[in-house]
C-alpha cells in the first residue's frame, strides 16, 4: 500500500518538477485507477495501449521508432502544452517530454515517420491555435483598425488618329499629362475665342511650308550618300577646332561615345590626308556630326528663317546629309566607328529636337543592334586574343551610353523600354580617364578611387540606379489603377534614397553630369506623385505628394537655371524637364484650388471623332480619349485655397515657380526655333491660375484688379504674342515672302476686345527691338536669367496669338492632336 501510494505521489510530484521527464509509469490498483482518470499520460498512446514500457521522446518515442511505428506514436496534447509553458516559465526546454537528438539513428525519412511528423505537427498546430483564441478573449478591445480608401486612378494616356494614322503616347510622356487636364484644353478654347485670326496666319505658314517642302523635294539636300557629299558639308578647320573641344567639354562628360586621346589621335591624321578613302570619309562623318551636336549650345541671339533658328536649320540640313550617307553603309561588319556614328546621329535629333516622333523607334533599334553584337554581356566571356582591352571598354562605354539614351526616350515616349526583363552583365566603365589607356593598350591600369570625378563617372553612378529606373519606367507605364499609395511612398523612398547617395561635385568642368544625375530621377518623382499630389486638398494623407511634387519641381527648375546662367544649354536643349515641371505644377495648383464655375463665352464642343472632321474644331472638342474627371468640359474659374494654409502657401510658391518655368522655356525657344506649342501650352497653363497676393499698393495690385477669366485669357494671349513678335522681328530676311504676307496679316487684324493697340511700333521693323518685358515677368519675384537675351516685347503690343501657332515643324509636343486639325496636318515634317 505504501509502495503504491508513493508511487503515486512520486509521479505526481514528478509532473510539476524538472526531473518529472523520468517518472516510470505506474500500473495501480483500483483506488489508484479512479484517480489515474484526471492524470495526463505520459507514454505515448501506442505503448500504453500495448502495456509497454515507453521512453516518453518527443516527437516519436525510441520503441515507436524501432518497430515502424512512427505514424501511431502520439501524445496527450495537454503534455504538448505544459511542456511550452514550462519552457517559457523556467527558459530552458519542455520538461514534460524530451526532445530526440538531431543525430538520432533509425530511418527519419520513411512515408511513415513523415505521416507521424504530420500528425503530431497539426495536433500542436490545434493546440495553440487555441491558445491564441483564449488570448484573444481576455484582451478584448473595442478598437479596430480602420481601412483606408484608396482614390481610384485613370490611366492618363493620349490615343488619337484615325485608321490606322493612329498616334499613342503613354503615361510617362506629357502627351498624357495634356489628356488628363481636361481643365486646361477647356481654358484654351476660351481663350482662343477672344482672337480669331488664326486661319489667316496658318494660309501664310501652310504656303511658307508647302514652299520649303516642294524645294526639299527637288533639290534634296541628303544627296546621294557618296562620301563626296560628307567632305562638301564640311567647315573650315578652324571652327571645327572649336566645335570639337566644346563637344568633349559637354557631352563627353556624360554620354561616352569617343575616345578623346584617339580622337585628336585621328584628326590630325585626317587633315594630313593619311589613312584610307573609307576610313576618312566615316570620320568626316564623325565631325559633322560633332558640329551638328553643339550647333545650338553657345548662348547668342541668332536670327530666324521662317519658323526655325538659322542654326538649327543648318544643323537639320546637315543631319539630312549624315542620314543618307550612314543608311548606305553596309551593315555586315559592325566596327566601332559605326556605334559611334549611330549614338552621334541620335544625339545630334535629340539635342536640335528634330525628327521626335522616332526617337523611340531609333533608339530602340540601337539598343537591338548592340544586342545582337553582344555588347550587353561580359567581354570577359569573349577570347582575349579577338579582343583588345581598348575595344572591351569602349564597348562598355557605348553599352552604357545606348542604355541611358534608349530608357530617357522610353519614358518621354510613355512607352516600356528595352531593358525591361533583359538580362545583362556588362559590367561598368572603368572608372579611368581617357588618358589613362589607348588602342594599343595591353592592360588597363588600376581604376581611380570612386570619389574621384573621371569621364566615366556619370555612367558608373548612373548604372547603380538603373534597374530602378527600369522597373520604374515599367510601373508607370504599365497602369496605376492597381497601385496603392503605399507602394507610392515605397517607390519616393528609393529614389531618395538613390539621390541623397549621389556625389557632390563642385567644379565647373563637371556640371552637366552633376544636373543630368539629378534630373533623371527626380523626373520620376513628379510622374510617381502627380495624381495624388492634385487630391491634397480632399485627402490630407496624401499631403506628402503634393510637398514633394512641389519641391521636386523647384529642384528641376534651379538645377537649369544654374546650368543657364554659366552659359550652358546642352541640358535644357536635350530634355523636357521645364515642359513636365510646368503642366504638372499647374494642374496640381489648379486641382487645389477653389474652383468657382463661370459662364462659357462659347457654344458647348461638338461631337466630331477625328482630327479630319472639322477644319475649324479647336482641340478641345475632338475626341483624343474619354475625358476623364468630374468637372467634364465645364469653365471654372481658381482662385487660392483658403481651407489649409499649407495647401495656400504651396500654390503661391507654385505659382512663382511656374513663372520662372516660362522664362527658362523662352530661352530654348529663341536658341532652337522649336516648341511654340509647348509654349502656348505653358502660357495658358499658368495664365489660368489665380495671381499671387500682393499689397494693396503694389503695381501688380492694380493690375489684377479685375481678375476674371477674360483677363486671364489675355494675359495668356499676351505671354504669347510677345513671342511671335519677337521672332518676326529676327527673321534674316525681313523681305521673305514669308514675312511680308505674315506682317500684313497681322497688321490687317483687329485688335481682341479690351486688348489696347501698340504704343511702340518697333517691334515689327527692326531685327533687334524686342520692347519692354511683359507684365507677367516684370512683377516675378525671379531676375532675369544669364545665358541668351529674352528680351520681351511689350504686353500692350501683341495683336495676335495665332501667328506663331504655324511655326512648328518637328515640335516635341507633337500639335496632331490639337487645335486646328487641318492647320496641323501640314505640321508633321515628315511621315512616321
Amino acid at each position: 500500500m505504501s509502495a503504491l501510494g508513493s508511487e503515486w505521489i512520486s509521479d505526481r510530484s514528478r509532473e510539476g518538477s524538472a526531473t518529472g521527464c523520468d517518472s516510470p509509469e505506474g500500473n495501480h490498483g483500483p483506488s489508484q485507477q479512479r484517480t489515474s482518470k484526471k492524470r495526463k499520460v505520459l507514454s505515448c498512446y501506442a505503448c500504453r495501449d500495448r502495456k509497454l514500457k515507453c521512453d516518453r521522446v518527443f516527437p516519436v518515442c525510441g520503441r515507436c521508432q524501432k518497430t515502424g511505428r512512427r505514424n501511431e506514436c502520439t501524445y496527450d496534447p495537454r503534455l504538448l502544452e505544459e511542456s511550452h509553458v514550462s519552457a517559457q516559465a523556467d527558459g530552458g526546454a519542455p520538461c514534460i517530454l524530451a526532445q530526440r537528438p538531431a543525430d538520432s539513428n533509425g530511418p527519419t525519412d520513411t512515408p511513415d515517420a513523415l505521416r507521424g511528423k504530420i500528425g503530431a505537427q497539426e495536433k500542436r498546430i490545434a493546440m495553440l491555435e487555441q491558445q491564441l483564441a483564449l488570448q484573444r478573449t481576455r484582451n478584448s478591445s473595442q478598437y479596430t483598425d480602420v481601412v483606408l480608401e484608396e482614390p481610384t486612378l485613370g490611366e492618363d494616356i493620349m490615343f488619337r488618329g484615325k485608321g490606322f494614322k493612329s498616334i499613342f503616347n503613354g503615361p510617362t510622356s506629357i502627351m498624357g499629362i495634356i489628356s488628363s487636364y481636361n481643365e486646361l484644353q477647356v481654358f484654351t478654347r476660351e481663350a482662343l475665342n477672344v482672337d480669331h485670326s488664326i486661319m489667316r496666319v496658318k494660309n501664310d505658314f501652310k504656303a511658307f511650308r508647302d514652299r520649303r517642302k516642294k524645294a526639299a523635294r527637288e533639290h534634296p539636300l541628303g544627296g546621294d550618300g557618296s562620301d563626296a557629299n560628307i567632305f562638301a558639308v564640311l567647315p573650315e578647320k578652324s571652327i571645327i577646332d572649336a566645335q570639337a573641344t566644346l563637344y568633349f567639354q559637354t557631352w563627353e562628360t556624360s554620354y561616352r561615345i569617343l575616345h578623346e586621346p584617339s580622337f585628336w589621335e585621328e584628326y590630325r591624321a585626317f587633315w594630313e590626308g593619311s589613312g584610307s578613302d573609307k576610313e576618312r570619309a566615316a570620320f568626316a562623318a564623325v565631325l559633322v556630326l560633332i558640329i551638328v551636336v553643339t550647333k545650338c549650345l553657345k548662348p547668342k541671339d541668332d536670327t530666324f528663317i521662317g519658323d526655325t533658328t538659322a542654326d538649327r536649320q543648318a544643323a537639320t540640313d546637315l543631319i539630312d546629309v549624315c542620314e543618307v550617307w550612314i543608311d548606305r553603309q553596309p551593315r555586315r561588319r559592325v566596327t566601332l566607328a559605326f556605334f559611334q556614328l549611330r549614338c552621334l546621329l541620335l544625339l545630334a535629333k535629340r539635342v536640335n529636337c528634330i525628327g521626335m516622333k522616332e526617337d523611340w523607334v531609333a533608339s530602340g533599334e540601337l539598343l537591338r543592334i548592340a544586342l545582337v553584337s553582344g555588347m550587353h554581356r561580359d567581354p570577359a566571356l569573349l577570347d582575349n586574343s579577338s579582343l583588345s582591352p581598348f575595344d572591351a571598354e569602349m564597348k562598355k562605354r557605348l553599352w552604357a551610353t545606348t542604355m541611358e539614351l534608349e530608357l530617357q526616350s522610353s519614358i518621354e515616349s510613355g512607352f516600356q523600354s528595352g531593358l525591361t526583363g533583359l538580362h545583362f552583365d556588362a559590367p561598368a566603365p572603368a572608372h579611368l580617364a581617357d588618358e589613362a589607356f589607348s588602342a594599343d593598350t595591353q592592360e588597363l591600369p588600376p581604376e581611380q578611387p570612386e570619389g574621384q570625378f573621371t569621364s566615366t563617372s556619370y555612367l558608373n553612378i548612373s548604372l547603380k540606379s538603373l534597374p530602378l529606373r527600369v522597373h520604374l519606367t515599367q510601373l508607370l507605364n504599365t497602369s496605376l489603377a492597381n497601385m496603392q499609395y503605399a507602394d507610392v511612398l515605397h517607390w519616393d523612398a528609393q529614389i531618395q534614397a538613390a539621390i541623397s547617395a549621389l556625389p557632390e561635385w563642385s567644379s565647373e568642368s563637371n556640371a552637366v553630369p552633376y544636373a543630368l544625375l539629378r534630373l533623371q530621377l527626380r523626373q520620376y518623382l513628379l510622374i510617381l506623385h502627380r495624381p495624388w499630389a492634385q487630391l491634397a486638398s480632399k485627402n490630407s494623407r496624401v499631403m506628402y505628394s503634393l510637398t514633394t511634387c512641389v519641391d521636386a519641381c523647384n529642384s528641376i527648375i534651379k538645377t537649369h537655371a544654374d546650368l543657364l546662367s554659366k552659359g550652358i544649354l546642352a541640358l535644357s536643349n536635350l530634355r523636357n524637364d521645364t515642359v513636365r515641371v510646368g503642366l504638372t505644377l499647374s494642374q496640381v495648383v489648379f486641382q487645389n484650388c477653389t474652383l468657382n464655375m463661370v459662364e462659357s463665352s462659347i457654344a458647348p464642343p461638338g461631337n466630331s471623332d477625328t482630327q479630319i472632321a472639322d477644319p475649324h474644331a479647336h482641340f478641345a472638342d475632338l475626341s483624343m480619349v474619354k475625358p476623364r474627371g468630374s468637372l467634364g468640359g465645364t469653365l471654372y474659374f481658381a482662385t487660392l485655397p483658403h481651407q489649409s494654409f499649407l495647401i495656400k502657401m504651396l500654390c503661391i510658391s507654385s505659382i512663382e515657380i511656374l513663372e520662372r518655368t516660362r522664362q527658362i522655356y523662352d530661352q530654348k525657344i529663341f536658341r532652337l526655333g522649336a516648341g511654340y506649342m509647348e509654349h502656348w501650352l505653358m502660357s495658358a497653363a499658368v495664365g489660368m491660375l489665380p495671381p499671387p497676393p500682393s499689397p494693396a499698393t503694389s503695381i501688380t495690385y492694380i493690375n489684377n484688379g479685375s481678375d476674371d477669366i477674360l483677363s486671364r485669357c489675355r494675359k495668356s494671349l499676351d505671354c504669347f504674342t510677345t513671342v511671335a513678335y519677337r521672332v518676326l522681328s529676327l527673321q534674316q530676311d525681313q523681305r521673305d515672302g514669308l514675312v511680308v504676307s505674315l506682317r500684313d496679316t497681322m497688321a490687317s487684324t483687329s485688335h481682341s476686345e479690351g486688348r489696347t493697340p501698340s504704343t511702340n511700333g518697333s517691334v515689327l521693323g527692326a531685327p533687334n527691338g524686342y520692347g519692354a518685358t511683359p507684365a507677367a515677368y516684370e512683377h516675378s519675384s525671379f531676375v532675369q536669367l544669364n545665358g541668351t537675351n529674352v528680351g520681351l516685347g511689350d504686353e500692350s503690343d501683341p495683336k495676335d496669338m495665332n501667328a506663331m501657332l504655324g511655326m512648328m515643324p518637328n515640335i516635341q509636343i507633337e500639335g496632331n492632336g490639337w487645335s486646328f486639325p487641318d492647320f496641323w496636318a501640314f505640321d508633321l515634317g515628315g511621315e512616321f
